[in-house]
């Protein structure tokens, strides 16, 4: 269980500092964009690697490992979903608001990018796996 949180907190955390990097260089490049309108952001990444590793090791015996990019697309959809709809995060970093349309395909490629990021967890997890039987 413990390869499984450290596989998913790893990747999370890889993921949260090149995501912090892009916003920080975002907010330098344009003057008229502050560190304020990614406050909600900022304030969720700081429990996603949490989340992963939690996610990682609810993950069902028989969908563990090959199964992991599904199951991490299954967490693009909630964390999609919260981001998009619920909280409202791309009219709140905006100022002004988004179109439904253009919510629904940023959640889209929320899932898609969770898959491929859940095909990288699933790699860590069987390197700390194998690191570990040696």
């Amino acid at each position: 269980m413990l390869a499984r949180f450290a596989a998913g907190s790893v990747v999370a955390s890889v993921v949260v500092g090149v995501a912090a990097l892009a916003v920080l260089l975002i907010a330098f490049a344009a003057p008229e964009v502050t560190l304020e309108q990614f406050a909600p952001v900022l304030a969720l990444w700081c429990v996603v690697q949490l989340v992963w590793g939690l996610w990682a090791m609810l993950t069902p015996r028989a969908w563990f490992p090959d199964r992991l990019p599904i199951w991490g697309a299954i967490l693009g959809v909630v964390a999609g979903s919260l981001a998009m709809f619920v909280l409202n995060l791309p009219s709140r970093i905006r100022e002004e608001p988004v179109s439904g349309v253009l919510r629904g395909i940023g959640a889209a490629v929320l899932v898609v990018v969770y898959y491929l990021l859940w095909i990288l967890v699933r790699r860590v997890y069987r390197a700390l796996a194998s690191a570990t039987q040696k």
